[in-house]
């Protein structure tokens, strides 16, 4: 229902050490951090939010695979940064999605600043042996319209160019569907918004397994 086009994965470097771990069968553990959207609080809870969603869709065919989502409404790139030591290195994760950028944007922190903070959290997570996807902000028209997500979804890409690390396009991936038809972003607020919260969250727990397992053969992943 909601597919997701070969040309967002293409060009993203493979999460080698992540797919060697899940395709042998070992425990893996994903950490992710992130803030509300990824707390699910739109579509009414944990359970809805797509670290959720992603964990179900990994758990039938890796079943030792824990998916623990440490988002924090309104986080900040730089609180993010400072939660590395206490609530994810001890963790040992063999993988780290970092949904970032958002509050940058809505309250126009400087670019660079931003960019420095991200950095330092990479070279943190990469001299820990885990592997990093960053992970941009959501689309929808109204928030692009009043918000300025631009210079933010840049600095993503270069920090993620620069470091050779995956870059999960989330606002793109959301873009395309909305414009595809695949999902109508403006259900509103109540009941029908928290249905549309809780199907964009399955689609995008869903599309994030498929980034995360691409590497591995198709053979290893029955």
């Amino acid at each position: 229902e909601c597919p997701v086009p070969e040309r967002f994965y293409t060009f993203e470097p493979p999460l080698t050490k992540t797919a060697k771990a899940l395709a042998s069968r070992r425990e893996v553990v994903i950490a992710v951090l992130g803030g509300a959207s990824t707390m699910g609080v739109a579509a009414g809870g944990v359970e809805f939010a797509w670290p959720a969603r992603l964990a179900s869709a990994l758990a039938e065919k890796f079943p030792r695979t824990k998916v623990i989502n440490l988002a924090v409404g309104r986080q900040t790139a730089k609180r993010g940064a400072e939660r590395l030591d206490r609530d994810v290195l001890p963790l040992k994760p063999t993988l780290v999605i970092w949904e970032t950028g958002t509050m940058e944007a809505v309250r126009g922190t400087d670019v660079d600043e931003f960019r420095e903070t991200v950095q330092s959290g990479v070279d943190k997570l990469r001299a820990a042996g885990a592997e990093v996807v960053l992970m941009n902000m959501q689309f929808s028209r109204a928030a692009d319209a009043v918000i300025h997500f631009e210079p933010y979804l840049v600095a993503m890409r270069q920090l993620a160019d620069g470091n050779d690390v995956a870059l999960f396009r989330r606002h793109g991936i959301m873009r395309h569907w909305a414009e595809s038809g695949g999902l109508d972003l403006r259900a509103g607020d109540g009941e029908k918004g928290r249905e549309l919260a809780a199907k964009l969250y399955d689609c995008m727990g869903q599309a994030m397994a498929d980034f995360v397992t691409r590497g591995i053969p198709a053979t290893k992943r029955g």
